[in-house]
């Protein structure tokens, strides 16, 4: 049984270069969407969301789609790495995994929300535009982004930044790789608890931190070659 487990494994470490540069290219795909959204004016006054919501509908669901998928991609590789990273840190990794994951799910929990909530609401608003229903929307709106962009944001910060640790305690890791995911880790961190102040630029620096992710994911694969003893 434990033979079989560990030729399991094997076969999904196979995987990992592929698996990682899904991972990029999904984020490359989510940037896209976010900034295709952000130019047509998506985050301008409510009325003009609302408007641009409906007009590109489909676009839009598909946006928050790619989302959900780099999300799950994402997690794929935090979850592989917890076996190709060294085996005596395993339990804290397995730990940063945890905090990934309720990130993650707080990520896609929002994304559904924008999916299926934000729709029905821009045609209500655009049908009766009411002063207690653009409320209504706005408390939607926030509670959405302090889900996505704070919580889920800070979990992922805190995951990756623990990750990065262990890549700097690994053999196989070079040390350039681990000090740009420190550097990218820590700019997500410093989104998450600057929302306050610039809330206006969130938009912006989500994409801006997708972005950065993008060779992160895609040359994290070429590094784990295979999994680390135990």
């Amino acid at each position: 049984m434990k033979e079989r487990g560990r030729g399991a494994l094997s076969g999904l470490f196979h995987w990992v270069p592929w698996l990682g540069r899904a991972a990029a290219i999904t984020n490359l795909m989510a940037v896209m969407t976010l900034v295709y959204f952000m130019v047509r004016s998506e985050y301008g006054p409510i009325g003009v969301r609302m408007r641009s919501i409906l007009a590109n509908e489909a676009v839009f669901h598909w946006s928050w789609g790619v989302k959900i998928l780099s999300a799950v991609m994402m997690t794929g590789v935090f979850l592989v790495l917890v076996w190709m990273l060294e085996a005596q840190y395993r339990s804290i990794l397995q730990m940063a995994l945890m905090i990934w994951i309720i990130g993650a799910a707080g990520w896609i929990l929002q994304d559904l929300m924008q999916m299926w909530v934000m729709p029905t609401l821009s045609r209500m608003f655009l049908a009766v535009p009411t002063a207690g229903l653009a409320d209504y929307i706005l408390m939607w709106e926030r509670l959405l982004f302090r889900l996505g962009g704070v919580f889920s944001c800070t979990c992922y910060a805190i995951s990756g930044l623990i990750y990065t640790a262990i890549m700097f305690r690994s053999d196989h890791i070079p040390s350039g790789m681990a000090r740009y995911s420190f550097v990218v880790w820590c700019f997500v961190l410093l989104t998450a608890v600057s929302v306050r102040w610039l809330e206006g630029m969130m938009p912006w620096l989500t994409a801006f931190a997708l972005l950065m992710l993008v060779p992160w994911f895609w040359r994290l694969g070429q590094w784990l070659p295979r999994p680390a003893p135990s």
